[in-house]
């Protein structure tokens, strides 16, 4: 090696050493945050999927992994109850989002979504929905795998 390329070298190798050093930090604080609440995102999908209609809708509607995205995320202040009224719980909620398209065509197509609100802390469902939606009612991340937008 010659010694005008030992500079760039190092200067690689710090660039991975920071990136690597980075991530981990992203990951740890992510995990820190899971750990905040009695009950996991993992563990809300696990909630809300147990219900018998979202079972039953899920096992009629949702076929193809590929064109599924899940998605669980904290919300707090106003939400929906099983009634459809806004309630404002006391604890943090895991929404939870499943949806999925009805085909791999390219344009906006109807999607199958289930969405529930679970208490990060005690599991409660505050409120579960199902419903067949056009993609525009939701963002392009839906759209998982296939090239819609």
């Amino acid at each position: 090696m010659k010694s005008s390329q030992l500079p760039a070298m190092i200067a690689v190798a710090a660039f991975i050493f920071t990136l690597v050093a980075v991530s981990i930090i992203v990951i740890q604080q992510s995990s820190q945050h899971e750990n905040d609440h009695n009950i996991s995102s993992i563990q809300a999908r696990i909630i809300m999927m147990n219900d018998s209609n979202t079972s039953t809708y899920y096992n009629t509607y949702f076929h193809v992994q590929d064109w599924r995205v899940n998605r669980t995320t904290i919300v707090n202040g106003k939400i929906p109850n099983m009634y459809g009224t806004p309630i404002t719980p006391e604890e943090d909620v895991w929404k939870v989002e499943v949806m999925e398209r009805t085909c791999a065509c390219a344009g906006i197509k109807p999607i199958y979504v289930i969405e529930g609100y679970v208490s990060t802390d005690t599991g409660e469902i505050f409120n579960i929905s199902t419903k067949k939606v056009s993609e525009t009612s939701y963002d392009a991340s839906t759209c998982a795998s296939t090239a819609c937008h």
